[in-house]
């Protein structure tokens, strides 16, 4: 037993959470989050952030004494593929009141000091700045965020900070295809207040899903929602998501036809048991708490699975394998 009380969950939008950390499930053992600098970066002839969506980057405390090989190798990190980044620049706050950094060519002492008093910075501080595609960087920066995190010790495994994420985007919009999809599927239900923007194609992009996560020190541990129980809002789901009512009468018939009994109000929340379990047991990897784990192969050891399956059992089931080997 970890003998642990915790107050009420403090809650989060999913929008906010996006806009601060650059993550649905944030960790906030520890502060750093995103400013955004869009209007004091802008305009100098550096042409990254000239031509950037968003520039955004967060300040570390206490760091401006990284030296040039401590930065080199956050830069590597940023450009690592698992990041995506283009590169990263840096500002000192030198203990002295002086700035160094590495667009000094591009920035005056005062423009950087008007970028830092966005910060709220001090001297003795490090800022990081990356630019891009708004969300791209926004999870650039998040990974380079949970990296300061971990060098500075601030990511304490015997701390816990639990959050809900709420407010989820009800449709996200694809781009090779060229129209939306549900985010988590299509019997989650809108807030109330959103219901009337299923009328309008062009707010289908604001809809908030009456959704929520429980987060654990930057990890999902669970997640659910207030389901649809009424026909007539199914529908019109269906109908945004692309479905013809034949299509959805032959997916979905038994559900719509349930609605015409009427359906109470429900909802879900399905926990991550064996990632919960790991979080408190201090381990960074979840193998060690599930119940069948599989090995590197695949295979469940426990149960020799998979395996031939007996011809009885495929003929009981009208199942026909054609197994290409």
């Amino acid at each position: 037993m970890k003998g642990l009380e915790f107050d009420q969950f403090p809650r989060m939008t999913w929008h906010d959470a996006m806009k601060y950390y650059g993550s649905d499930k944030p960790d906030i053992r520890f502060g750093m989050k995103f400013v955004e600098l869009n209007d004091v970066a802008k305009g100098k002839g550096f042409g990254l952030f000239d031509n950037a969506e968003l520039v955004v980057g967060i300040c570390a405390e206490g760091c401006a004494e990284y030296t040039r090989k401590q930065l080199d190798q956050l830069t590597d990190f940023v450009k690592r593929p698992q990041v995506g980044a283009g590169g990263m620049v840096y500002i000192k706050y030198n203990a002295d009141g002086t700035f160094k950094s590495s667009v000094d060519k591009f920035y005056t002492p005062e423009d950087l000091k008007v970028i830092a008093e966005k910060f709220g910075a001090k001297p003795g501080d490090l800022m990081l700045i990356l630019c891009g595609e708004a969300m791209k960087t926004r999870v650039q920066l998040n990974a380079l965020r949970l990296e300061m995190g971990n060098q500075l010790g601030l990511r304490k495994p015997d701390e816990y900070a639990p959050l809900w994420v709420i407010d989820f985007p009800l449709l996200e919009w694809d781009e090779e295809t060229q129209r939306y999809y549900a985010m988590h599927h299509p019997f989650t239900a809108p807030k109330p207040e959103d219901e009337a923007l299923l009328d309008d194609p062009s707010k289908w992009g604001d809809i908030r899903a009456n959704a929520y996560d429980i987060v654990m020190n930057g990890v999902e541990v669970g997640g659910g929602s207030i389901r649809i129980h009424d026909r007539t809002l199914q529908n019109k789901m269906f109908h945004t998501l692309g479905f013809t009512d034949e299509k959805a009468q032959e997916q979905f018939g038994f559900l719509m036809g349930a609605f015409e009994f009427g359906a109470p109000p429900h909802a879900g929340l399905a926990f991550g048991f064996d990632r919960l379990c790991s979080l408190f047991g201090g381990a960074d990897s979840i193998r060690d708490f599930i119940a069948f784990p599989k090995n590197n192969a695949g295979r469940d050891v426990m149960s020799g699975s998979p395996a031939p399956i007996a011809q009885e059992q495929l003929d009981e089931l009208q199942i026909a394998l054609n197994l290409k080997i």
